[in-house]
């Protein structure tokens, strides 16, 4: 059996604040001896390279920003049905809202591209400030390591 190959995608802005918490977690998963296998990549706001990149990979995982309202720093993970979301892209069975979301755009233009991966993992961290600066709220600074150790359970 074929090793699945497997991307951990970082999407967001560092220049907005708690927007950067996908690369932030990248930059920390680098740092990690990972398997050949495993595709670590920081995407930023490049949405549309990033939909023409995961249709390449059997399983991708995404790190995000995401919006829910709930106390910031707060965690995450949904795995997308992709039959579902396939059939209606606008993720109603997710139960992480993506709604106007880049990562939204993303998997939209993914599937239109008929370069969708077998298994999407969204983990989502809710911000506290999405405001031009550089750097993480420490709410959502504090949530960086745990994000990292979700991902790790992830691909094993």
């Amino acid at each position: 059996m074929a090793v699945p190959k497997i991307f951990i995608c970082g999407i967001g802005n560092k220049l907005k604040g708690d927007d950067g918490v996908g690369p932030h977690v990248i930059e920390k998963l680098k740092e990690k001896e990972l398997p050949e296998n495993i595709t670590v990549e920081d995407f930023g706001i490049s949405g549309f390279k990033t939909a023409l990149e995961i249709g390449n990979y059997d399983k991708v995982i995404f790190v995000d920003a995401v919006q829910r309202g709930e106390k910031p720093g707060s965690l995450y993970k949904s795995e997308l049905n992709r039959e579902e979301f396939l059939e209606n892209p606008s993720l109603a069975s997710c139960s992480v809202s993506l709604h106007e979301s880049d990562l939204e755009k993303i998997l939209s233009s993914a599937a239109s591209l008929h370069s969708f991966p077998h298994t999407v993992v969204v983990i989502g961290c809710e911000p506290e400030d999405l405001s031009t600066g550089l750097g993480l709220s420490q709410s959502v600074k504090k949530s960086v390591d745990t994000i990292v150790e979700m991902v790790l359970e992830e691909i094993n």
